[in-house]
């Protein structure tokens, strides 16, 4: 791909870019929609859509249409992420969410690790049959099985419990809807409904939407780790030539992604059945600090740096035990877990967005100069919100418990007087 699109500058960087920006363009829009018109159709018709622009990848001339189709492609995938966080947060209980929110997000590492894999196969076995090249063999794969994926959901979503999908009747039991029903009343959660522009701003005046937003961006620190194969490319053998080939560079990465696959489910299942999160958001950070100043410090031994590349992979998982432990103390606003999400996402993505063309240039590789300093100094400042959040938990569930106090003292006294 590097050499059918002649890129050899930061159009790399760029094709990420423009990416996100259609990613976070179309975040809030979509968590108004998806309130009104619920999951089970919103989110697999833009699946749909997202699907065959993958498709068309296969097709390109030049760098410049990779933008337009990148920037679309993020646009109508912006609505998945957030849209199916609410959708669980509305199914399952606080002590069972942090789980359930990383079963789903493990495809993500999953995808690249298939992506990787297939990318290697590719190269190897399908470069050149039909006058393709194996890169538009993969985009063409991708995109097909993304379509197939998008009309199986138009089945399978479940919808909210209290608009459950029609469509999903023939698993979705009457007797299942009850359930869920009464262990949304258990917990005093409140239904999804639509959201207007009043409501849309009033989310914006909860510290808790800050506060775990901005964690949640600058605490998942596994941006560096995106740049793992520009470092194994730099490598060479004694006599100059490549220690790699195109294949193991596909391959390689997927330790990483495995690691982070293993990590997200180890940490949100040990976080649910402990049932509390800050203990192992500060396991993450020890970790994510020691991976970074690794990649700082640059060791001689090749393979004590790639240790830290590899132990970067672990960042994502503070997003799945933030994510859960908001949605726990938001149970009675639902709105407001909704935005959450949608805010969260959007400063990750301004994040990986425009920092990283600053600091991983592609001209700087393999050598960079700002790199894992910047986010070392994100990973350290996460610790302080990570606890200032407990704390702020805390006095949100005193404050409450002196409520419930209040009301149960004022049916004592009206009992009295009956």
């Amino acid at each position: 791909m590097h050499e059918d699109l002649s890129l050899y500058g930061n159009e790399l960087n760029f094709f990420t870019t423009y990416f996100n920006i259609g990613y976070m363009i179309m975040l809030y829009p979509s968590c108004i929609i998806i309130s009104h018109f619920g999951p089970s159709k919103w989110l697999p018709g833009c699946e749909l859509i997202w699907g065959i622009l993958t498709c068309c990848l296969s097709t390109v001339k030049s760098y410049k249409q990779v933008y337009g189709l990148r920037f679309l492609i993020g646009f109508f995938e912006g609505t998945a992420w957030p849209g199916y966080f609410t959708l669980m947060s509305q199914w399952y209980l606080p002590h069972e969410i942090a789980l359930r929110m990383s079963l789903y997000n493990i495809a993500q590492p999953a995808g690249a690790m298939l992506s990787g894999a297939m990318q290697g196969a590719l190269s190897a076995n399908l470069e050149g049959m039909h006058g393709r090249a194996g890169w538009r063999w993969a985009f063409l794969i991708n995109g097909v099985c993304t379509i197939a994926v998008a009309l199986f959901a138009f089945f399978i979503i479940p919808g909210y419990p209290e608009r459950p999908n029609p469509l999903a009747k023939f698993y979705l039991k009457p007797r299942d809807i009850e359930i869920a029903l009464a262990r949304a009343q258990r917990v005093d959660r409140k239904p999804q409904i639509g959201i207007t522009f009043k409501r849309f701003l009033r989310c914006f005046t909860f510290w808790q939407l800050w506060a775990v937003a901005i964690s949640w961006c600058i605490g998942s620190n596994f941006q560096p780790s995106n740049y793992f194969n520009l470092w194994l490319k730099s490598l060479k053998n004694s006599d100059g030539t490549k220690k790699y080939s195109v294949s193991m560079l596909n391959y390689l990465p997927i330790v990483g992604q495995a690691s982070q696959l293993v990590a997200e489910l180890v940490f949100s299942g040990l976080s649910d059945y402990f049932r509390t999160r800050l203990p192992f958001l500060l396991i993450h950070s020890a970790i994510n600090i020691s991976s970074l100043s690794i990649l700082i410090v640059r060791p001689q031994s090749e393979q004590a740096y790639m240790a830290g590349w590899y132990l970067n992979y672990l960042g994502a998982v503070s997003t799945m035990l933030l994510c859960a432990w908001a949605s726990a103390h938001l149970q009675d606003e639902p709105e407001v877990r909704t935005v959450l999400f949608a805010t969260g996402t959007i400063l990750s993505y301004l994040n990986s967005a425009f920092i990283p063309l600053a600091t991983y240039p592609a001209k700087e590789a393999p050598n960079w100069r700002i790199g894992a300093k910047l986010y070392l100094g994100f990973a350290s400042v996460a610790v302080v919100m990570f606890v200032g959040i407990w704390f702020g938990f805390r006095r949100e569930e005193r404050k409450k418990e002196r409520a419930r106090e209040e009301v149960d003292e004022e049916q004592r006294q009206e009992a009295r007087k009956d």
